[in-house]
């Protein structure tokens, strides 16, 4: 069996207060999850491939059909601003442009990476796909907190189809204030889109059931350490079983 050649390679370390980061992972799947515990260092490990966060020391490399494109190297003194990287981000923030409607912020991305006819269909697809048509000539103001952040996801979504082969979409628990159902439909949903584009996925999460959900690649960290990676099955069996043995208390306890 061939080996399955990475689309990401990372290996950073930093110091964060207290935290000593020190992560080395590469991913080969269309969707990844980094999962860990509030304080381990998942939202740095984003920044930092994002652009955001300049790494004590490391390597960040994107890629795409044999070619490498070195975005973070510490040893050669390179680091490529954000705006420059082939990688776009959601967060948990929706930072909306308030003065464009939804339609228009969602455009936003595409405008400034492809022209025309061409940018206009992925920003119809989007708004369609994330359930927005109704909500697409309302400004941010009008809008619920869910809202927003599913307008959020969207645009990132459509930033990072529209930078062409070889983006990564980054998501740090972007779904969180979602309802349970529309939240597991647009995982669905983006999860489909950016498969059909290829556009591959590290998402951070310690949603247990959104992992199992996404059924993939996970990358399990604590305290600043990648402890096991692997299928969701396989790394997350003990929280899992926690989980369960919850559940069942508390039905028990309602009965």
């Amino acid at each position: 069996m061939s080996e399955i050649a990475p689309h990401l390679s990372v290996r950073i370390q930093h110091r964060l207060g207290a935290l000593e980061l020190d992560v080395a992972f590469t991913l080969t799947q269309p969707w990844t999850v980094l999962f860990g515990p509030s304080g381990s260092g998942k939202t740095t490990v984003l920044r930092a491939i994002a652009g955001f966060v300049r790494p004590d020391a490391g390597r960040i490399v994107s890629c795409f059909y044999g070619r490498d494109f070195v975005m973070t190297d510490t040893a050669q003194k390179i680091f490529v601003k954000p705006h420059e990287r082939c990688v776009r981000v959601a967060g948990q923030g929706a930072a909306l442009f308030p003065h464009l409607t939804v339609r228009e912020n969602i455009a936003f991305g595409a405008r400034r990476q492809t022209e025309g006819t061409n940018a206009a269909r992925i920003v119809e697809e989007a708004i369609a796909r994330f359930q927005l048509l109704v909500l697409a000539e309302k400004f941010p103001w009008m809008l619920s907190g869910g809202e927003r952040q599913r307008v959020a996801i969207a645009r990132a979504a459509t930033a990072a189809v529209s930078l062409g082969e070889g983006s990564i979409l980054l998501l740090d628990e972007p779904f969180t204030g979602q309802d349970a159902r529309l939240r597991d439909e647009l995982i669905e949903e983006l999860r489909g889109w950016l498969a059909v584009m290829e556009r591959p996925v590290l998402s951070v999460t310690h949603d247990v059931g959104e992992t199992f959900q996404l059924g993939t690649e996970v990358i399990k960290v604590a305290e600043g350490r990648v402890v096991q990676q692997g299928p969701v099955a396989e790394v997350l069996t003990e929280e899992r079983e926690r989980l369960l043995e919850q559940l069942n208390a508390s039905r028990r306890s309602r009965a």
